[in-house]
């Protein structure tokens, strides 16, 4: 007696969308060129394999996360720590490494010489 497994479960593209957060124009562009596991399209309506599509997704973010954190781009999240929603806020003055001031000082100088120029 041979065991027969339930059938798996399959999803249309907007759960696909919906799960890898990508575009559909993507989604379909990926499953053509076979980059998504499961994908197939029978009756022209593509749909993905429900589990293998999860576990793509999964790879894919652990691939993701596993780069950026030999890039040294991933911060460390301190749990409890409690922050000011403007913690981060910095005026654009001080942002733009002093530019702004430069500029002033430059056209207010300018301004000077023209009106002693003129007289």
């Amino acid at each position: 007696m041979t065991r027969q497994h339930p059938p798996r479960k399959r999803v249309k593209i907007a759960q696909a969308v919906s799960i890898l957060g990508l575009e559909p124009r993507t989604v379909r562009d990926m499953a053509a060129r076979g980059e998504i596991p499961g994908a197939a399209k029978p009756r022209g309506i593509w749909t993905f394999d429900a589990a293998l599509l999860d576990q793509y997704n999964q790879a894919r973010e652990t691939e993701i996360c596993q780069r950026a954190n030999e890039a040294g781009k991933l911060q460390r999240v301190v749990s409890g720590a409690v922050t000011s929603s403007t913690a981060a806020f910095r005026s654009a003055a001080k942002t733009s490494n002093g530019h702004y001031g430069q500029t002033i000082q430059k056209l207010r100088r300018l301004a000077a010489e023209r009106s002693g120029t003129a007289r």
